[in-house]
């Protein structure tokens, strides 16, 4: 019988002496019983191999496309009643996060601001938006992460009681996305590359010897990295309290704003700006060690 919810994910398994248990292949001999915890971690250890090799060769942030725009607000054309309203769009693209999971977003996505903006405003009397307007604008950033959505139902054996009515499952998991865009508090830090820059050493022995110390000390599973009380590694200075830390940073968005009459919330008074050029990149793996080039 399933003993989790189909989306949790072992991969995010909290403490690392758990994350053991994904070195384990199911092995098969004639006559042998299989259940849903084989086939279970026979998925496991397959995602849990292929993260671990992109996490570790190439580490977290975008791979491909996932450029964020503003679309301006249009005006109704003559004879409609309404135009187009000023939109934060995502385009298709690839990021991988964290965990080394692979994070894809196929078709263009699209966040109205004007309602994100109100929606924000209603919340806790726009305590946010307080906090974080200054010097005429609010800051907000851009996050993706990755979800586990379920797809289809199936016939299965009920859980629970007797009198359970839940003889259901999902047929179907799909790898998909949550698109993010959080309110932040003026000065709050940007992603910082945690690879150090062995380029910056004079000479390619010395590039070198910086890159093999950079590899020697880049083990990520200590509690430094990943406390076994948290559900996930331990969170990047471009994380707050509360967020999912896995969550790959995209881009900063300003926006123009100015304080409200007394007691109420800022109100928008400008078109808002994406800064794409501070997010982490999956360039290359990047760690040839061989023979420099003649410079």
């Amino acid at each position: 019988m399933p003993t989790r919810k189909p989306t949790d994910d072992p991969l995010r398994k909290a403490a690392p002496v758990d994350r053991v248990a994904l070195l384990d292949r199911v092995f098969y001999a004639t006559g042998a019983m299989l259940d849903v915890n084989d086939f279970n971690a026979e998925q496991a250890y397959h995602r849990g191999r292929l993260a671990r090799a992109l996490a570790y060769l190439h580490g977290w942030g975008t791979v491909a496309g996932l450029r964020v725009s503003i679309d301006p607000a249009v005006p109704p054309a003559p004879g409609e009643a309404e135009g187009q309203e000023e939109t934060l769009a995502v385009s298709p693209g690839m990021a991988i996060d964290r965990l080394g999971r692979i994070i894809e977003v196929p078709r263009r996505a699209c966040l109205r601001l004007d309602r994100w903006f109100e929606n924000q405003r209603a919340a806790d009397n726009g305590t946010d938006l307080r906090v974080a307007l200054s010097a005429g604008v609010i800051l907000a950033d851009v996050f993706i992460a990755y979800v586990a959505c379920e797809r289809g139902r199936t016939p299965a054996f009920a859980t629970g009681g007797f009198e359970a009515l839940n003889a259901q499952s999902p047929s179907r998991l799909r790898d998909s996305y949550r698109l993010d865009l959080v309110v932040r508090p003026a000065g709050a830090p940007l992603p910082v590359n945690t690879w150090p820059d062995i380029f910056a050493a004079a000479s390619a022995p010395d590039r070198r010897t910086a890159a093999v110390e950079a590899i020697l000390s880049a083990w990520r599973e200590g509690t430094e990295f990943w406390e076994e009380t948290k559900d996930g590694p331990n969170p990047l200075i471009e994380h707050q309290e509360g967020e999912d830390t896995t969550a790959v940073f995209l881009a900063r968005v300003t926006l123009p704003a100015s304080a409200g009459p007394a007691g109420t919330p800022p109100v928008r008074n400008g078109s808002a700006t994406a800064d794409n050029s501070a997010r982490p990149i999956v360039y290359t793996a990047g760690r040839w060690l061989g023979q420099a080039a003649a410079q």
